[in-house]
């Protein structure tokens, strides 16, 4: 006897399940955001390597990730078991992913070798895992339902889940250096105590695709048998690239994630050194700006499906582009701390345009290219187009550290040129993005 699972699109997507699904952006958020944010500062201030040393150990796992999220992808949407195509590296992913990042911040060892080779290592391991587990679960609101509300409202909540671990990673997590007492110690304990939080939170998808994951026939029946091979990466990727409007919007979020880690991780350099304020006030600055991105997410995507997904993602490139230059701004002038902090929430409202509207529309074009394919008796590439897309966002949020460390070592942290740096770089990337934006407009919007 032939047993089948039902087509996602058959199965309902309750709110338990969308909140289930949903709080795995939790620990997605924490993990992007804290090495974003804190793992230059603690490479150069509490490791003791040079800035241009910790420049690689920021960029090359991200560099990685360009040729091994679309492996993943492509490995997943081809995966046929008993646990699902999804379930299997979500898992493996929530185990490794926790342990590696406990570990990078556990440095046994300091200084420039051996302080340089304990983080490139973990920082490397983490970045694998982290794949392992995000490519597979963005890869599901595209393949979940046919219908695109309900995709974008999958993506809404998750997004906003991924804020507010963006909030922990850039907020929380300094607090808790501080609490722990700073140093070497500080960052040990805040690592153990997120890699914690963050495995609970990892739970919840796992457990939502038993019921929702897509690939779970328990035997082949024949029209698995009878359809056509399934292509290899290489020429998967090429159907992916092939989708213009995908190119356009994958290079407007690279330069706009660029822009967003740029800021990040120039934040603490503004906040001690411009501002003049303590290390834990560090959290207090980005938390403000991340409590603005929640608050403003859900709204950000009530007016994409209003307005179109692609004409407000223009919208929030030319916000963010200002807000830059309004904290640059500030800082060039030592602004008052409370100033500072308002400067920081002004940037808060556009990044959450820049996270849920170009997630949205890698959805829709994902899943339309995969109904296509599955119309005519092929596999869906879900995991392969959000391969593609989380290389592109994890290769942005390494550049911009990777910007800020090289204007640190050649000024020697001087705080008028990173305030200089903050209030222009990331201005001109976010609006060089429009140039993917405003063409496509003939596209869907």
């Amino acid at each position: 006897m032939i047993t089948r699972v039902p087509a996602l699109s058959a199965l309902p997507i309750s709110r338990g399940a969308t909140g289930a699904y949903a709080v795995g952006s939790l620990a997605n958020g924490v993990f992007s955001t804290v090495p974003t944010v804190l793992l230059l500062y603690f490479c150069t201030e509490t490791l003791g390597i040079p800035p241009a040393w910790a420049a690689i150990i920021l960029f090359v796992p991200k560099a990685w990730a360009i040729f091994w999220d679309p492996f993943v992808g492509s490995w997943s949407d081809r995966t046929r078991s008993r646990f699902g195509r999804r379930r299997p590296f979500l898992f493996a992913g929530a185990i490794g992913l926790p342990l590696a990042f406990a570990a990078l911040f556990a440095a046994p060892v300091a200084g420039t070798v051996n302080g340089f080779l304990w983080a490139s290592g973990c920082y490397f391991l983490l970045a694998t895992f982290y794949s392992l587990f995000a490519v597979p679960y963005s890869a599901v609101p595209a393949e979940i339902t046919p219908d695109a509300g309900g995709r974008g409202r999958l993506v809404g909540w998750r997004m906003t889940a991924s804020m507010v671990g963006v909030l922990a990673g850039a907020g929380v997590a300094p607090a808790l250096v501080a609490y722990y007492g700073g140093g070497r110690t500080g960052y040990a304990a805040m690592g153990l105590v997120v890699a914690a939080a963050c495995l609970i939170a990892m739970i919840g998808p796992i457990a939502m695709l038993r019921r929702h994951d897509l690939a779970t026939p328990v035997e082949r029946g024949p029209a698995e048998r009878g359809s056509r091979p399934q292509e290899g990466l290489v020429a998967q990727l090429r159907l992916a690239m092939a989708n213009a409007g995908f190119r356009r919007l994958a290079c407007a979020f690279l330069l706009q994630l660029t822009a967003v880690g740029a800021v990040s991780a120039a934040a603490p350099y503004l906040v001690t050194g411009a501002f003049g304020r303590p290390e834990r006030d560090i959290g207090l600055a980005l938390g403000a700006m991340l409590l603005a991105t929640i608050l403003s997410a859900p709204f950000w995507s009530r007016l994409g499906r209003r307005f179109g997904e692609r004409r407000m993602l223009v919208v929030a490139a030319l916000g963010y582009a200002a807000a830059a230059m309004v904290v640059g701004g500030a800082a060039w002038l030592h602004a008052p701390w409370g100033i500072a902090i308002a400067c920081f929430v002004s940037a808060g409202a556009p990044f959450a345009g820049l996270q849920v509207m170009p997630f949205t529309l890698a959805a829709h074009i994902a899943h339309a290219e995969s109904a296509g394919r599955r119309a005519g008796g092929e596999s869906g590439i879900e995991g392969v187009f959000t391969g593609i897309w989380t290389s592109t966002e994890k290769l942005g949020l390494a550049l911009g550290p990777a910007l800020t460390a090289l204007i640190l070592s050649l000024t020697g942290k001087a705080g008028a040129a990173v305030a200089g740096f903050v209030a222009f770089v990331p201005a001109l990337l976010a609006l060089a993005s429009l140039f993917f934006l405003v063409p496509s407009r003939r596209g869907r919007s």
